[in-house]
């Protein structure tokens, strides 16, 4: 096992149109496709799909097969007659290799990439074979039109480095079987493994049915939290595509920030029907920062933040923030409001671990706090933000009732593919 990477000792290419002789030697036909039961890290062969003429194919169970001949184009073997051959039907958990794996594009969850198979390497393991990598390089792709020793030979004599690249079964994550079509198996676990921004990078190399399929299957935490990693235009695209109660649950997830940041990207008719399949409370947030213009404060900044009354003390305040700090955007930065919900001042998190039990966050707080207005636009924000060192703005209308917030990674995740625009544009002044 080099780099990881188990050895295989043939691949499902070399085995193709291999002739199927019965226990006489008969010729029964040519072996077609392998059968893999798709369970544990390594599925296995449990049946061969011959290919016969004149006749329909033929499903034999592996038990029924005697030998296959280790030789290049060496005959697979069954253990009876031809008449005495039981014909088999796939299980649910069954699928054919070849016609499900082979050619087609698959996830490699160890370099978080999409690569498209070219060959399937097998391992012999207690008389059966064992499905142990797959071949995404020119190798693979090569003995589709040559057969291995005139491949081997033709390397040989032109002194040829052919780059090989394989990658272990344990990290193939295929896009679209036929299981997954029919929900047979519990699928994309091993992506679900990764972290959101890693599914993101997959995702985004697949095309819209294919990230719709990936994204409708995963649960909605996992979806909606790798969704928000994406770009926004990609974001868009998928949630149209997506069954309309599936497109709310991944909404919900979101911030709403990115949520309503999503929506803006749709037709109108489109965000509404959207807005009126979620939960009222989650719709109301993410329709409030619609109405602000995407580059303003307004719209920058999101509504899932701490805010505590004066008179609460230290103590109690702890208390309440280890119920509600997982819903809120950032809880280092406190903010004191009014029952109005006018911001009176801001609290550290390090204040407030270091604070006397009793005393009450009017004691503790801020009262000269920084702010920006919802109209200010992204350089104001990205400038307040900058010189004072923050790591979230508060946004204040105009009455002193505090709206939202704006996290600095949200600002840098605006600025940055601003910046790059303006590089790439410079290359061609």
């Amino acid at each position: 096992m080099a780099d990881g990477i188990p050895h295989a000792d043939v691949t499902v290419t070399q085995l193709r149109h291999r002739p199927v002789l019965d226990t006489t030697g008969a010729p029964v036909g040519r072996l077609k496709d392998l059968v893999v039961h798709f369970r544990g890290i390594f599925p296995r062969v449990t049946k061969v799909l011959v290919a016969r003429p004149k006749e329909a194919d033929l499903l034999v169970s592996w038990e029924q097969v005697a030998a296959l001949d280790p030789g290049p184009g060496g005959p697979l073997r069954l253990a009876c007659p031809a008449d005495a051959i039981r014909p088999q039907w796939l299980r649910l958990s069954e699928m054919l290799l070849a016609k499900n794996i082979l050619d087609k594009k698959v996830m490699d969850t160890a370099r978080r990439r999409v690569v498209r198979v070219n060959d399937v390497g097998l391992k012999q393991q207690d008389g059966r074979y064992l499905v142990v990598r797959v071949d995404v390089g020119l190798l693979g792709l090569l003995r589709h039109f040559l057969p291995e020793p005139v491949l081997e030979r033709l390397t040989r004599a032109l002194h040829l480095s052919v780059p090989r690249d394989v990658v272990s079964w344990e990290h193939v994550e295929p896009i679209e079987t036929e299981l997954t079509r029919a929900k047979r198996q519990a699928v994309y676990t091993k992506l679900a493994r990764l972290h959101p921004a890693d599914i993101a990078d997959i995702v985004e190399e697949l095309n819209p049915g294919e990230r719709t399929t990936i994204l409708q299957a995963l649960d909605a935490e996992t979806a909606g939290e790798a969704l928000a990693e994406t770009e926004t235009e990609v974001q868009a695209s998928v949630l149209q595509m997506l069954e309309p109660e599936k497109a709310s649950d991944l909404l919900e997830q979101m911030e709403p920030d990115e949520a309503a940041d999503v929506l803006s990207e749709m037709p109108e008719p489109r965000a509404q029907q959207f807005l009126q399949t979620m939960e009222p409370e989650e719709a109301g947030e993410v329709a409030e920062l619609l109405e602000h213009p995407e580059e303003s404060a307004g719209g920058l900044m999101t509504t899932e933040f701490a805010a505590f009354p004066p008179d609460l003390t230290a103590a109690a305040t702890i208390e309440q923030l280890r119920a509600r700090a997982a819903e809120a955007e950032t809880i280092y930065s406190l903010y004191v409001t009014d029952p109005d919900g006018r911001l009176l001042g801001v609290v550290s998190l390090r204040q407030l671990l270091t604070a006397r039990p009793t005393r009450t966050l009017e004691e503790l707080m801020e009262k000269q706090v920084i702010r920006v207005p919802p109209e200010a636009d992204l350089q104001e924000v990205a400038e307040t933000l900058s010189k004072y060192n923050l790591l979230a703005l508060p946004v204040v209308g105009g009455s002193g009732v505090l709206e939202g917030i704006i996290t600095v990674d949200d600002v840098i995740s605006r600025l940055i593919p601003l910046i790059w625009k303006q590089r790439a544009a410079k290359k061609y002044l």
